[in-house]
C-alpha cells in the first residue's frame, strides 16, 4: 500500500525490546537520494520494502520490523512541514504533513500552533521519545544523538531545493512511496515470523542487484535479439566467474577501469549513479539508456576481459597466457616476471584495476611488433607496481589499501580510456602516490624503515618477503612452490622450548620471535624432526643444512643463534630485499 495510507491507519509503537533509532547519516542520505532519483526518472512508485506490524488494540500497532524507515519518513515529513510553514503557512500540504505526523482524521482541522496538543502517530523507544516529540512539534532540538544527525541531514538535503521541487518531493511521498506490510494478529508469535523472514533465503549481493538493474532497462517489447544478447552476456559472466563474490570483484574492477573509483561499500548505488551521469554527458544525444546499457554489457561480457580477470586472480594462472606474455616481453628466464608479479599482487586487491588495465592494453594489440613493445612496457609497469605495493606492505606500520584505492582506480581509467600504455608517466604516478604515503621508494628510507620496524607478521606477507630474498641467493628460486612452504621461526615461538636457548635468557624473548632475521622457509620436502627439534639451535642446524632453500641452508653456517645474529641477518636480508624490489 501507499505509505501515507498506512500512517493514517492509527498509532504505532516501537516495542521496548527493539533497538533505538540507529540509522547513520549515510543511511538517511541514501534514502533521500533514492527517492529523489525515482522522482527524476519519472517512476510510478518507490518501493520502501516490507514492514511487520503486530496488533496492539484498535487502530494501534507495535512495529516489529521497520521502525528505522517509519521514523525516518516521519522526520522527512516534519522537515518538509517546517519548510511549507516558512514559505506559505496556509499551504494545504502543511495539513497533510501534520496528518502524517499526528493521530488526526482526514477532515479534522489542524494547525501547527496546536501541535503540542496532538498525539504523535509513532512512539519511539524510551531514550528517543522526548527528542522525537520535540522534533515533530517544531521545537528546538539538541545536537547529540542519531535522531538529531538524521534531522540535520534531511535539512541539509532540502535546504538548496526550490519550493517547487520540495512540493514535488512531498507529493511523491504521499502518493507514490509504497510498502508491503505484514499484519500480525495479537495471538500470533511475531518473533517466530520475524525469524523466518530474516533467516531464510540468501541476501542479495552487489552482483545480483546490478544484474537486476541492467535487466530493468529492457522489456519484452524490445528487440528479442538484443534481449537474448543481454541475457547471454550476463550469463557468460556468471558461468565464466561462477563465484558470486569474485564475479562482483570483476564487475567492480571492470567498471572502475571504465569510470574511475567506485567505493565498495556503496558500489551498487554508485554504479547506477555513474551510468546515469555518463549517459547524460554522452555526445550522442540520440542514444537511448537501453542502448547505452546494452553496449556496456557487451563490453563486460567480452571473453577476453573475462579470461584476463581469471588469469590475474587465479592461484595458478593460465600457463599459455603467461608463456606468451613472457616471450613477448623477453622475460622468460627472468627471476622477476609476470608469474612473480601476479603471485605478489594477487594478495592486494587494491592493485587489481591497474593490473587489469595494463594487461588489457597488451591483449588488445594485434600488431606483432607493437605487441612486443607493449609487453615490455607492461612488464616494467607491473614490476614498479609490485615494488611499490610490496615495499609498502613490508615497511609501513600497517598496509592501508584506502590510501591508494582512489588514485589506482582513476589511473586505471586513464590507461583504459587512452588506449595507450604509459611508461615513465606510470613511474611518476607511483612516485607521487609514494610521496603522499611513506616515501619507501627511496632505498635509504626503505632500509631504515625496515630495520626500525624489525618485525614482520602475516603469513602471506612473510612468504612474499622470504621467497623474494631467497631469489637473490638462489637463481632457480622460481621452482619453489611458495604456497607449500612453511614459515620457520629459528628461535621458537613456544615458551616451553626456550630453555635450550641460553643466548636469549637475558632479553624479552617475545620481542625476537617475529623479527625479520628470525624467519625463514622450510620446503615441502625438507626434513623437520619432531618435538625435540626446537630444543636448541644445534638440533635445528642439520635440517637447515639439508633444506632445498638456500636462504635456510645458509643458517647452517652459524654455530649459535642470538639476538645479535638476528640483527646481523636482518641487515643482510634488507639489503637483498632492496635489490629485489627495486624501482626502475
Amino acid at each position: 500500500m501507499v505509505f501515507s495510507e498506512l500512517f493514517r491507519q492509527g498509532r504505532f509503537e516501537v516495542p521496548w525490546h527493539q533497538r533505538y533509532y540507529d540509522w547513520s547519516a549515510d543511511h538517511v542520505r541514501a534514502l533521500l537520494q533514492d527517492i529523489d532519483d525515482a522522482i527524476k526518472e519519472g517512476r510510478d512508485c518507490y518501493f520502501l520494502g516490507a514492514i511487520m506490524l503486530v496488533e496492539n488494540g484498535e487502530n494501534q500497532w507495535k512495529i516489529n520490523d521497520g521502525q528505522q524507515r517509519m521514523i525516518t519518513i516521519s522526520l522527512i515529513c516534519s522537515v518538509l512541514c517546517r519548510r511549507f510553514i516558512e514559505e506559505s503557512y496556509s499551504s494545504q500540504r502543511v495539513g497533510l504533513a501534520l496528518q502524517m505526523l499526528f493521530d488526526l482524521s482526514g477532515n479534522q482541522c489542524c494547525t501547527p500552533d496546536s501541535a503540542e496538543e496532538y498525539v504523535p502517530r509513532i512512539t519511539p523507544p524510551k531514550n528517543d521519545m522526548m527528542r522525537y516529540k520535540q522534533m515533530i512539534r517544531g521545537n528546538t532540538i539538541g545536537s547529540n544523538g542519531l535522531l538529531t544527525t538524521a534531522w540535520f541531514e534531511i535539512e541539509k538535503f532540502f535546504s538548496p531545493m526550490s519550493l517547487e521541487k520540495v512540493e514535488l518531493y512531498f507529493d511523491f511521498l504521499l502518493q507514490k512511496l509504497e510498502i508491503a506490510y505484514l499484519r500480525i494478529p495479537y495471538h500470533v508469535d511475531p518473533n517466530a515470523i520475524y525469524e523466518t523472514i530474516n533467516c531464510r533465503g540468501k541476501p542479495l549481493e552487489d552482483l545480483d542487484l546490478i544484474r537486476n538493474y541492467f535487466y530493468s532497462h529492457f522489456s519484452e517489447t524490445d528487440d528479442s535479439e538484443k534481449m537474448n544478447s543481454v541475457h547471454d552476456g550476463l550469463e557468460r559472466v556468471r558461468i565464466t566467474i561462477p563465484h558470486t563474490r569474485k564475479a562482483s570483484d570483476y564487475l567492480r574492477c571492470h567498471l572502475q577501469c571504465k569510470y574511475g573509483f567506485l567505493p565498495k561499500d556503496d558500489f551498487y548505488r554508485k554504479v547506477r549513479e555513474v551510468i546515469r551521469n555518463q549517459k547524460d554527458k554522452s555526445h550522442d544525444k540520440k542514444e537511448s539508456s537501453t542502448n547505452y546499457v546494452f553496449n556496456l554489457i557487451q563490453q563486460l561480457a567480452t571473453p577476453e576481459n573475462l579470461q584476463l580477470f581469471k588469469v590475474i586472480t587465479a592461484s595458478s594462472p593460465d600457463p599459455e597466457f603467461i608463456r606468451a606474455f613472457e616471450v613477448a616481453s623477453g622475460t622468460t628466464n627472468s627471476l622477476r616476471n609476470l608469474t612473480v608479479f601476479l603471485r605478489e599482487l594477487n594478495s592486494y586487491k587494491v592493485s587489481l584495476p591497474l593490473v587489469f588495465a595494463i594487461l588489457i592494453c597488451y591483449m588488445r594489440e594485434t600488431d606483432g611488433r607493437k605487441k612486443k613493445r607493449i609487453a615490455r612496457i607492461a612488464n616494467r609497469n607491473l614490476h614498479r607496481l609490485a615494488t611499490f605495493i610490496l615495499r609498502t606492505a613490508f615497511a609501513a606500520p600497517k598496509f592501508e589499501p584506502s590510501h591508494f584505492e582512489t588514485e589506482f582506480s582513476n589511473y586505471a581509467q586513464n590507461i583504459t580510456c587512452s588506449h595507450n600504455l604509459p611508461d615513465e608517466n606510470f613511474a611518476q604516478f607511483l612516485q607521487n602516490c609514494d610521496r603522499t604515503a611513506f616515501g619507501i621508494l627511496n632505498d635509504s628510507r626503505f632500509k631504515s624503515a625496515m630495520l626500525e620496524k624489525g618485525q614482520m607478521t602475516g603469513a602471506v606477507r612473510v612468504r612474499h618477503f622470504l621467497v623474494g630474498v631467497n631469489s637473490k641467493l638462489q637463481p632457480d628460486a622460481k621452482l619453489i612452490n611458495e604456497r607449500q612452504c612453511s614459515i620457520e621461526h629459528i628461535f621458537p615461538k613456544s615458551p616451553k622450548h626456550w630453555v635450550g636457548w641460553p643466548e636469549f635468557k637475558d632479553v624479552d624473548q617475545s620481542d625476537w620471535i617475529q623479527r625479520i632475521g628470525n624467519l625463514t622457509l622450510m620446503g615441502v620436502a625438507d626434513n623437520k624432526p619432531g618435538e625435540k627439534y626446537n630444543g636448541s639451535f644445534t638440533k635445528k642446524c642439520q635440517s637447515y643444512l639439508d633444506s632445498s632453500i638456500k636462504l635456510t641452508r645458509k643458517l647452517g653456517e652459524h654455530d649459535y643463534w642470538s639476538p645479535d645474529k638476528i640483527i646481523e641477518r636482518e641487515e643482510e636480508m634488507v639489503e637483498y630485499a632492496t635489490d629485489v624490489w627495486t624501482f626502475k
